[in-house]
């Protein structure tokens, strides 16, 4: 049995429920009759019907009031009224108590009727069918919503993934470039860490000059493997200074920075910095090399790197770096502007290098290379291995024996950290605390 097409009819006369249930049988649908108002009521409970077609003059029960106690049971339901006294009272309380879908009179025409519960049957239809799709749209709903929580969900577990990803392979990115800079600087005339020293300052005064994100990291790149092209240049060579060489050997230092650009422009991702490499050495006047740019036609990234990597030169040369004071350095690189440097760098250069000397445990601490130690230095931190071992304690002057130490330690119990010693030897203090003249 189709609930969509169940009638029930309800009357207190036998032929009249006959009547018109020969009439919607006909039609195909499915009835069931009863003189019972509270038959009619059970019925209404138990069963599904689309329409109810109910007498108003009933002995036991009026139909507003069955059809009422049947719109609470079965709001659904369609309810139609059907009764021989058209009053209007009748017909106003079968609106208002039972929600009555149409008020029809005795005796009634056979199509009217067909067509009433032929439409109450389709808005019965309508309204489950409704009422089904709500349902459905909400359990879709319900579902889209986990769904979605979960792609959420699965999108940031994904992103993070990707995030730790892209930090790793910055961070072996960085460190293959860090190895390759200090392979560049195997056969250096300065003291360790050049490389990583003038990125860090170009890094320093190219904030200072509001360089976009992009341009801050091709610096950072473009100073640490400044130097790349020295890998290639003969030890003899690299171990004088410039004015010093012959003119083939000249020739064959100055041709560096050219190929430093030829091996990286091999490297995908890096941009810009094979060029910026390129031109490190062009001077503001136009006298510098390869290719004998002039002024602000040297990208701005080269003449920052050409301003750290001077300073630093100056600051850390083998023969002078004990001595050597931050202003003294900067001074030289100021005597030397604007002929060889970009007067702006070198002018933010000056303001770091001020607020620097503010803070003097910076100036007297410097990074070394185990091949930098020599005997009389002085340890500015702790020597620790790997293992824990501490091979030489902070403020200890190195000996010849401690030199070999460190090295030995180091082909089987690696220094766990970068060696760091005081550029001047740690003053002692005079009998009223203060800090003796540094040497």
């Amino acid at each position: 049995m189709n609930d969509s097409s169940k009638v029930l009819l309800v009357d207190d006369e036998e032929s009249v429920l006959s009547a018109c249930s020969r009439l919607l049988h006909k039609e195909a649908f499915s009835v069931v009759c009863t003189t019972s108002p509270e038959q009619a009521i059970e019925l209404a409970r138990s069963g599904d019907f689309a329409v109810v077609v109910s007498d108003h003059r009933m002995p036991a029960m009026e139909g507003t009031q069955l059809l009422a106690r049947i719109r609470e049971i079965a709001p659904d339901t369609v309810r139609l009224m059907l009764t021989g006294y058209a009053d209007a009272k009748a017909a106003v309380d079968a609106i208002n108590q039972g929600a009555v879908y149409r008020f029809l009179s005795k005796p009634w025409n056979d199509e009217e009727l067909k067509t009433a519960v032929r439409q109450g049957v389709a808005q019965f239809g309508m309204v489950r069918e409704n009422r089904r799709l709500q349902e459905l749209t909400a359990k879709q709903n319900a579902e889209l919503q986990e769904l979605n929580q979960g792609l959420e969900q699965k999108v940031l577990e994904r992103t993070e993934e990707i995030r730790r990803l892209n930090q790793n392979l910055e961070k072996s990115f960085f460190a293959t470039i860090r190895v390759l800079a200090e392979t560049s600087e195997i056969h250096s005339s300065l003291v360790g860490c050049h490389s990583k020293r003038v990125s860090a300052l170009a890094k320093e005064l190219g904030k200072r000059m509001n360089l976009p994100p992009r341009d801050m990291f091709e610096l950072e790149i473009a100073g640490m493997l400044h130097d790349l092209g020295k890998m290639g240049v003969p030890s003899e060579i690299l171990e004088r200074p410039e004015a010093g060489l012959t003119g083939v050997q000249r020739e064959i230092f100055r041709k560096h920075p050219v190929k430093g650009e030829q091996i990286l422009r091999l490297v995908p991702g890096l941009g810009n910095v094979p060029l910026y490499i390129r031109h490190h050495h062009e001077k503001f006047d136009g006298s510098g090399y390869p290719d004998g740019l002039k002024g602000t036609d040297i990208p701005l990234i080269s003449r920052i790197i050409a301003v750290a990597d001077g300073y630093d030169k100056l600051l850390y040369a083998r023969s002078t770096f004990d001595q050597a004071t931050a202003e003294e350095s900067l001074k030289q690189v100021q005597e030397l502007c604007p002929s060889k440097y970009d007067g702006d760098a070198v002018a933010v250069l000056a303001n770091y290098v001020h607020e620097e000397m503010q803070d003097v445990n910076k100036l007297l601490e410097v990074e070394v290379r185990i091949k930098d130690l020599q005997p009389g230095m002085i340890m500015a931190r702790d020597v620790v291995t790997a293992s824990g071992m501490l091979l030489i304690p902070k403020d200890k002057e190195i000996g010849e024996r401690d030199v070999e130490r460190i090295a030995n330690f180091q082909e089987t119990d690696p220094i766990v950290d970068s060696l760091f010693i005081y550029r001047r030897a740690v003053p002692e203090a005079d009998e009223g605390g203060k800090v003796g003249d540094l040497f």
